[in-house]
């Protein structure tokens, strides 16, 4: 799984019957401190995902599509979770460098 911001999103008129009132999201990808890694995706939204958010993305092509009980879907990637919070040992350093907080627990919120 990987960490993603939605940019936007993505319009297709004409695509595979599998894509058919599903909505496609344009995801940055982010580190584990939120600052971009580099790339993206477009990956189908499962939850209802906006513009800003800081998204779990599953890019695992047959998890997906047992994600979506499509088993023969040509879907690669899906945003299945909005993430709320990332905290761990690297999140919080590179929290704490950015704000100047040295306390270990420190959280990095979704923006």
């Amino acid at each position: 799984m990987k960490l993603g911001r939605v940019v936007g999103t993505v319009v297709s008129t004409i695509n595979a019957p599998d894509f058919d009132g599903r909505t496609l999201l344009l995801c940055d990808l982010l580190d584990p401190s939120g600052k971009p890694a580099g790339g993206y995706l477009i990956a189908v939204d499962t939850v209802g995902a906006g513009a800003g958010e800081t998204v779990l993305i599953l890019d695992e092509g047959n998890s997906a599509r047992q994600v979506l009980g499509a088993p023969g879907a040509p879907i690669r990637t899906l945003v299945v979770g909005i993430v709320d919070a990332v905290t761990g040992e690297e999140a919080a350093a590179a929290a704490s460098q950015l704000s100047g907080a040295t306390h270990p627990q420190s959280r990095l919120k979704s923006g």
